[in-house]
């Protein structure tokens, strides 16, 4: 468990999540019920039962906003928060067909079965409503109700699971230390963009210090949390995790298909999709998502509570890599700022070349790091 710990808070390093809360009337299908645990969840010997009449239950929960949560204690709002966010109320009018139940049986797992419905949601959306149930030796018990959610991959995400992706980032990574060790462009940017740090090294070493500050108070806020929080983050952070196909990526003991979806994550969705156009607004945007951001992360760090310090040692590098990378993205929002206020708009283009200059060595921070990553959980 604590290695499974700071594995899942390794990879949500560069892994920013999150969820919307439906606003709906709940729905209603007619169903005889079995016994009810302690969160409202049906249980019993019959699992087609157990299904049906969670899935009632689904359909007639009211919306919970995260706002409400948050005003609950610790205990019961970490008890909540993953049904909240992976598994909000259906919106109003949603129909679910009792009479259309498919069982899916885990092949690895006897004790544990899904059950799918026909759902149509407003609008006539048709979707499929799923229960997944596990069996604890005397009782059918519910794990997780809502809409399925498929973990198969499409896209740019499935291509990163391929050996050309593999390949070419194998490639990348040759072609980098090529042009580290002799003169190069990559060379001649990265002096530019150390350059850019040193003229403006007090809005660089104030960013970090700041974002270093909000993500220690979160680590002490998470420290304060009661041990029931863990189960709690873990279920968020695994599913944010499937979604983005690093559970696939190091499942398969490959490092170079985990260091390619590590960087892919942190570099191009992360630091540059969302922080580096943020920066490009005046920077203050960037500013705004970063601070309860790293908050978070810190109150992640709780995870790791119970392992001995010299256990995460390997866990810290990793974060001052990361961390580091991010940080000085950041803070090209506060360069862009400071330079407009002494040299007016006029003096745009030459702020964002400054700003966009922070990407090379945050990019080669974040190579590094991945490949240590991915080292670190698959290779040792």
């Amino acid at each position: 468990m604590r290695l499974l710990r700071c594995f899942l808070l390794a990879l949500l390093v560069g892994w920013p999540a999150s969820a919307q809360v439906t606003d709906a009337e709940p729905a209603t299908v007619p169903a005889e019920r079995p016994l009810v645990d302690d969160r409202g969840w049906p249980y019993g010997d019959d699992p087609e039962a157990v299904a049906d009449a969670a899935l009632a239950a689904w359909l007639e929960r009211a919306p919970v906003a995260l706002t409400e949560v948050a005003a609950l204690p610790p205990a019961e709002a970490c008890r909540l928060l993953p049904e909240v966010l992976q598994a909000p109320p259906p919106p109003t009018g949603t129909r679910v067909v009792l009479e259309d139940r498919r069982a899916l049986p885990d092949p690895d797992d006897p004790e544990r079965v899904a059950f799918t419905y026909a759902a149509v949601r407003p609008g006539d959306q048709l979707d499929v409503a799923q229960v997944d149930l596990r069996f604890d030796g005397e009782d059918w018990r519910v794990e997780r109700v809502g809409f399925r959610v498929t973990t198969e991959l499409s896209g740019m995400r499935a291509r990163l699971q391929t050996p050309t992706a593999s390949g070419l980032f194998v490639a990348l990574t040759l072609l980098v230390l090529i042009g580290l060790a002799r003169p190069s462009p990559l060379r001649r940017a990265l002096a530019f963009a150390l350059a850019t740090a040193r003229a403006h090294r007090t809005t660089v070493a104030v960013t970090m210090g700041l974002l270093y500050a909000v993500f220690a108070l979160g680590a002490m806020a998470g420290s304060r949390l009661p041990p029931e929080c863990d189960e709690a983050v873990l279920a968020v952070v695994t599913g944010a995790i499937q979604q983005v196909g690093a559970q696939q990526a190091y499942a398969s003991g490959e490092v170079a298909r985990a260091a390619v979806t590590t960087f892919y994550q942190n570099f191009v969705v992360v630091t540059f999709s969302v922080h580096f156009f943020l920066t490009l607004l005046l920077g203050v945007p960037s500013y705004l998502l970063a601070v309860p951001q790293f908050f978070a992360h810190g109150l992640m760090f709780a995870l790791v509570r119970d392992v001995p310090l010299l256990d995460l040692v390997p866990l810290g590098v990793l974060l001052i890599l990361e961390f580091t990378a991010y940080f000085l993205v950041v803070s090209g929002g506060g360069i862009i700022l400071g330079t407009l206020f002494r040299r007016g708009f006029g003096a745009y283009p030459l702020a964002v070349r400054k700003a966009a200059s922070l990407l090379v060595p945050a990019g080669l921070l974040l190579l590094v790091g991945a490949w240590y990553e991915a080292l670190l959980v698959v290779g040792f």
